[in-house]
């Protein structure tokens, strides 16, 4: 039982619960045994004073019972205070066990009073309702408070209950009884809350009390202050045995006018201009007073820093007698205060510049960009995050200090490297040569690609850098970081591991984006977006068993907006889901107007966060057309599996085991693992249409009379492909068969279906549903399901 639950209305501290319970319980030990006595006297006095009264059942199983619980808390009182290493955990239980015998304490004493009333004469009444007060006042001295509770709950009942059944108290008194109650658990509540809080306060102020304590001790034990004092000639006098200790030397040596004695005739006459060194000396020969002026000090080739303050002697006349002041040796605070400056402008792990630093050198650098221009970069790791999701954070910190210290050998003395967060870094080249920032740009790639081996361990990433020249680029640090930013885009655009010079272009592309962006956004606001249906043939009859549906923007200036335009920024802004939602919907509305046997197939390109929930949207829009799961066929590319990972698996486990289907789109093109063969529900591959372009064509080259070398390599992966499936247990569909002689090609290695160009174009809701209402319906085979589901 927690100990926050007998502390009501107080939120105990967690640093403090164990020492304010195993205060509270011995406390309430000593109080509670002094009211075990109390009581125990007090049932002695009922018993001899009901002893001539006719002998009652109920009378004397309360009279015992109550006995009991006041022995069983002396017991367990005395057992606690006996107890020589008490622990939070034994003090719950051990007022966890007082509260419930207390409770039943009250129990008891509630039903003896109400036996006993209905028997007693004039002057037992007198004893009764003296003890009625004391049990109602007794649990307002008691804390912890669950246990004064545990006892006044009860008893405030049986005491009330008594008074009714007295016959001999009136509406005044119970209005009187009532709020006395009401005040002993008001006074319960309030007390324990206050000598909590109190409690609380004591011990913090006891630790506050020692910390200072130990703090004073700490500093006499090692504070270097020094006394010094000198005469009207500036002689150092009385030389103190913290000073001898301070200066490492022996006091004879630290005789003579101050402060060559202490400093050193070197460190005069060296002292630059505007120095601390200087300001002494000077301060000294116009007799006016200094205050912590820290003085650099060489003790044993040892740099070291004092503290000195110093006030001139003047006695009544106001003549100078020399000065008197205190001096300490503050090296420690100097180094790390300048720690303490380093860290605030260095990243804590490489130990380069961090972003405020980068900042204040950009700011300077644009200042004067007019007059010497500089190169901005910025540098993007490339698989840093496999490397630091596969192999721990260590591992990838070890590779940002390593790729800092290759940074570092890569630019010159007067260039500033960053790093600005995670695996984002830049440096600030002060050349206006661009080959010379490209060079520079061209090593980093070089240097950074080399292996780094750690634990026995060979690891490779690259790096992605944009570049920014101002001023042509910027004259501002925020127009140049936007131009650099705007660079290593495309920098990790264009396959990463290479190095891009910012050109208004970028920008422009950026731009035009940002436009297809909204105008997307409101073209799913104004509903621009239609569907558009591609059937997909059996090759062996010709007949349209299935449909792909195809999202199509018909914008109101633009005209048709092809998806390959809008699709990745649909990607890359978020829009997708909010897409493949609206083509999943009007898909399903589609296919349910249907002939039975037809199925449509919609592209699915699920996030990690919306992947699970995707499922139940799915089975939602199914349930909402009556749509049997099985005339739905999602499609999903190798890239979606690879980047989103377990909560997609999930999801497709989830779907299939509902009866979804699931194909696997593009299949060859990406990375064509059989690992996510084997662990995802696919029912299908399809074969990309860049292999079957180039089939049958006329144009001869090696291998079969008329086969050139790109149709037999693509007939090859073709022909795995299909024979993977059918392994599998998987059906093939042939994407973009525009010619007959494909058709026949892909009818002969064993493909059993396709759509393309040669058998229909993409059409709308209206033609494909007349199309298939007029068409046969054909042989259908089910489709083969995943061996292993």
């Amino acid at each position: 039982m927690a100990a926050v639950n007998y502390i009501l209305g107080t939120q105990l501290p967690e640093d403090l619960r164990e020492r304010l319970m195993l205060d509270q319980a011995k406390d309430f030990s000593y109080v509670i045994s002094a009211i075990a006595v109390l009581g125990l006297n007090t049932i002695a006095l009922i018993f001899f004073d009901f002893l001539h009264a006719p002998w009652l059942v109920g009378r004397s199983a309360a009279i015992l019972g109550a006995g009991f619980c006041y022995i069983a808390i002396l017991f367990n009182a005395r057992a606690w205070l006996q107890r020589e290493q008490p622990t939070q955990m034994s003090a719950d239980a051990y007022i966890g066990r007082m509260a419930r015998l207390l409770f039943l304490l009250g129990c008891f004493w509630s039903a003896l009073l109400l036996v006993v009333v209905r028997e007693a004469g004039p002057w037992q009444l007198c004893l009764l309702y003296a003890i009625m007060t004391g049990c109602l006042a007794t649990p307002v001295v008691v804390s912890p408070a669950l246990c004064a509770f545990a006892y006044w709950l009860p008893v405030s009942i049986g005491v009330t209950a008594t008074m009714i059944a007295s016959h001999h108290a009136n509406i005044f008194a119970m209005v009187d009884l009532l709020a006395f109650v009401a005040l002993t658990g008001f006074c319960i509540f309030f007390l324990n809350r206050r000598t909590n809080e109190r409690a609380i306060s004591a011990i913090r102020l006891e630790e506050n009390t020692e910390v200072i304590r130990l703090l004073l001790r700490d500093f006499e034990e090692s504070a270097s202050d020094w006394l010094w004092e000198t005469n009207a000639q500036m002689e150092l006098q009385q030389v103190s045995h913290r000073l001898v200790q301070v200066a490492r030397r022996p006091a004879e040596a630290l005789t003579g006018p101050f402060p060559e004695a202490i400093l050193g005739e070197g460190a005069l006459r060296d002292a630059p201009p505007g120095s601390s060194v200087e300001r002494l000396r000077r301060a000294i020969a116009e007799r006016s007073p200094f205050r912590d002026l820290v003085i650099p000090v060489m003790i044993e080739n040892e740099l070291r820093y004092w503290s000195l303050t110093g006030k001139p002697i003047l006695d009544k006349h106001g003549r100078f007698g020399g000065y008197h002041g205190v001096g300490s040796d503050i090296t420690g605070q100097r180094r790390q205060q300048e720690h303490i400056s380093f860290l605030a402008r260095h990243d804590s792990l490489t130990k380069l510049a961090n972003r405020m630093l980068f900042s204040e050198v950009l700011h300077q650098c644009c200042e004067n960009a007019a007059n010497s221009g500089f190169a901005l970069l910025c540098l993007d790791l490339d698989n840093f995050k496999m490397i630091n999701d596969s192999l721990g954070h260590a591992t990838g910190d070890a590779v940002l200090v390593a790729v800092a210290e290759r940074l570092r050998g890569c630019i010159r003395d007067f260039d500033i490297a960053a790093r600005l967060g995670g695996d984002e870094f830049a440096i600030l080249v002060m050349t206006s040569d661009e080959n010379e920032a490209q060079a520079i740009a061209n090593r980093i790639i070089e240097r950074i690609m080399r292996p780094f081996h750690f634990d026995g361990q060979a690891l490779q990433i690259g790096v992605s850098i944009g570049i920014a020249n101002a001023p042509r680029d910027g004259d501002n640090p925020t127009a140049l970081m936007k131009s650099a930013d705007l660079a290593l885009y495309r920098a990790k655009s264009d396959g990463r591991g290479i190095v891009r010079i910012f050109d208004q272009g970028m920008d422009d592309m950026i731009r035009a984006k940002r436009a297809m962006h909204i105008a997307l956004r409101q073209a799913l606001a104004r509903q621009e977006l239609s569907v558009a249906y591609q059937p997909i043939v059996d090759l062996n009859s010709g007949q349209i068993i299935s449909a792909e549906a195809l999202v199509r923007w018909q914008h109101a200036e633009q005209g048709e907006i092809p998806p390959g335009r809008f699709i990745p920024i649909a990607e890359e802004f978020g829009l997708i889901e909010e897409i493949g939602d609206f083509v999943l919907r009007q898909a399903c509305a589609a296919v349910a107007t249907w002939p039975a046997h037809i199925s449509v197939a919609v592209n699915l390109s699920p996030s990690p966060s919306g992947a699970l929930r995707l499922v139940q949207s799915i089975l939602d829009v199914l349930a909402e057309h009556e749509l049997p799961p099985e005339r739905l066929e999602l499609e999903v590319v190798e890239s979606t599996i690879l980047e989103v990972g377990s909560p997609t698996e999930q999801a497709l486990c989830q779907l299939h085991e509902h009866g979804v289907r699931i194909a696997l789109d593009d299949f060859g093109t990406g990375y064509s693992s059989l690992s996510y063969l084997r662990r995802f529900p696919f029912s299908k591959l399809k074969i990309d249409g860049s292999f079957v372009r180039d089939l049958g064509n006329p144009h001869p080259g090696p291998g079969r009379p008329g086969e050139t070398a790109t149709e037999k390599a693509d007939s090859s992966i073709i022909l795995a492909i299909i024979g993977l499936a059918e392994n599998m247990n998987m059906a093939v569909t042939a994407e973009g068969v525009e010619t007959a002689e494909q058709a026949e090609i892909l009818r002969s290695y064993g493909c059993t279906q396709a759509q393309g160009y040669l058998f229909h174009k993409p059409m709308d809701a209206a033609r494909i549903a007349a199309l298939l209402r007029d068409a046969p319906p054909p042989r259908r085979v089910s489709p083969p399901r995943h061996a292993m589901y």
